[in-house]
């Protein structure tokens, strides 16, 4: 497939937000209702037996990047009342509850959301689990469990966390479901370790990022899927995952589920015709066989191999002038040769060759969806110490992901990033006439004072400010949120 006018993508959120044109505060707020929020909230033990809700907050949380406040301090710093009266300590308590099942909640709402756009009426060959990790770079050398990572798109080692990916996607989009830290054992000095107790959920992901490899937490995570009763068609990933114990691991899973991968040239060696080659070696003694392929642009060959501790046969199909496509050039960047021939696997022996590639193809989303979060769901931003508030803001970014493709599949937009656009717009129109109000209120409250001194009246003038206050709340523009 050619890939040669395809290296700039236009992101989903950054495409379908603008289209939006209902309240987004009352958008936000149906789907909170619709998905139930609630009542997988309390079943996933985020409960908060005083004060506010646990969705109120969590609406709060989440409606962050939306409201363009970075951080928490942000948000109350506008002193959005209308919205919330809960100060930043309410909020910080809620981020680094280490109670708080958050992988069970985020099930939980996946799955309400693929019921709702039909995913059982989806044939399991066009359900395609994406495998894929990103590093999120951190400053804090005091941040909790933060190690020093390699950083394949930046070509260097970073301080930050590693956090490998399952993503769902479907004909309607993509859907991130689960995630995993991985530490590195190069620490810095001055960074704690907080394994924590393993018997709560903050506890067991940081016991299985320090003690499993990425190969076993992303066989955990599909294990998971499955049992969710997700269960795929296909399951795509790239060349660091493509080691013939990772994909026989996954084959033994369930027999209906196939695996496709791009391959690296290793040390691995595949059985062709009774000898074993690497896989250059296997290149170089078909490279004659190369064809001209019409449908994808690309010269094609496939041979049938075996691996060593598994009978079933599989195919390799090695590609002259496949290029990977790039979410955008990294300033900085030592520039990597582009490969001369790009070589497939797929398990599935009887799919063409053509149609490998393209399976292969439809890995991209997941790199799309990191790039959005990160540059817009505030994926990687939290600035917190604390081990359960990255948790927290992790999950919070890849459910407001999930939630705008829960919008796009019912309003009908052609892709997602317009809508985030808008309702950012919005919230900069409602955060100027919350600050006018203010403005108006104070020099209400200054002029009742004058008008008091005058006629030297002696009473409580807050009184008569807020009797104003109140009768004009109904024509304010915020109204705040019914969860």
């Amino acid at each position: 497939m050619s890939t040669k006018n395809c290296r700039k993508f236009k992101g989903d959120i950054e495409n379908y937000l603008k289209k939006s044109r209902s309240n987004f505060e009352s958008t936000i707020d149906g789907v909170f209702s619709d998905l139930n929020f609630k009542t997988w909230l309390c079943k996933a033990n985020i409960i908060k037996r005083e004060g506010y809700h646990a969705a109120h907050i969590l609406f709060i949380l989440l409606m962050l990047p939306l409201l363009r406040s970075k951080t928490v301090h942000g948000f109350c710093k506008k002193h959005w009342q209308n919205w919330s009266l809960a100060q930043k300590d309410t909020l910080y308590r809620f981020q680094q509850n280490d109670k708080y099942r958050w992988r069970s909640f985020m099930t939980k709402i996946s799955q309400q959301i693929l019921h709702a756009v039909e995913l059982e009426n989806i044939p399991q060959e066009d359900r395609c689990v994406v495998v894929d990790d990103t590093v999120l770079a951190k400053r804090g050398k005091k941040m909790q469990n933060v190690s020093y990572v390699y950083d394949h798109n930046a070509g260097r080692t970073v301080l930050g966390y590693c956090i490998a990916t399952l993503g769902l996607l479907i004909p309607h989009g993509f859907y991130p479901l689960d995630f995993a830290f991985r530490f590195s054992s190069s620490r810095n000095a001055e960074s704690p370790e907080a394994i924590g107790d393993c018997r709560k959920s903050s506890g067991q992901r940081s016991y299985e990022a320090k003690h499993h490899t990425k190969l076993e937490l992303a066989l955990m995570m599909i294990r998971r899927a499955v049992a969710n009763n997700l269960m795929p068609g296909y399951v795509l990933f790239d060349s660091w995952y493509a080691w013939p114990q990772f994909i026989q691991a996954i084959r033994k899973i369930d027999e209906s589920i196939h695996v496709i991968c791009r391959l690296k040239d290793s040390n691995v060696r595949y059985e062709y015709k009774g000898d074993h080659y690497k896989l250059s070696e296997l290149y170089n003694k078909v490279k004659h066989q190369l064809k001209k392929d019409y449908k994808t642009g690309l010269l094609l060959t496939r041979v049938q191999i075996g691996v060593a501790g598994s009978n079933e046969k599989m195919v390799i199909v090695l590609a002259k002038g496949y290029t990977e496509p790039e979410v955008e050039p990294i300033k900085g960047k030592k520039k990597q040769k582009a490969s001369k021939w790009a070589a497939f696997l797929s398990t599935h022996t009887r799919l063409h060759s053509a149609t490998i590639i393209r399976k292969y193809a439809q890995r991209w989303p997941v790199e799309v969806c990191f790039k959005e979060c990160k540059q817009q769901l505030g994926l990687g931003k939290e600035q917190s110490n604390d081990f359960n508030a990255q948790v927290f803001s992790i999950t919070a970014s890849f459910l407001r992901y999930n939630i705008l493709n829960y919008l796009n599949k019912f309003e009908n937009y052609a892709s997602k990033g317009e809508l985030f656009e808008y309702i950012a717009d919005q919230s900069a129109v409602l955060t100027y006439a919350q600050r006018l109000w203010d403005f108006f209120r104070e020099m209400l409250g200054v002029s009742i004072a004058a008008i008091f001194k005058l006629f030297s009246i002696e009473d409580d003038i807050s009184t008569y400010v807020e009797t104003v206050n109140e009768s004009l709340q109904a024509y304010l523009p915020i109204r705040g949120c019914e969860t």
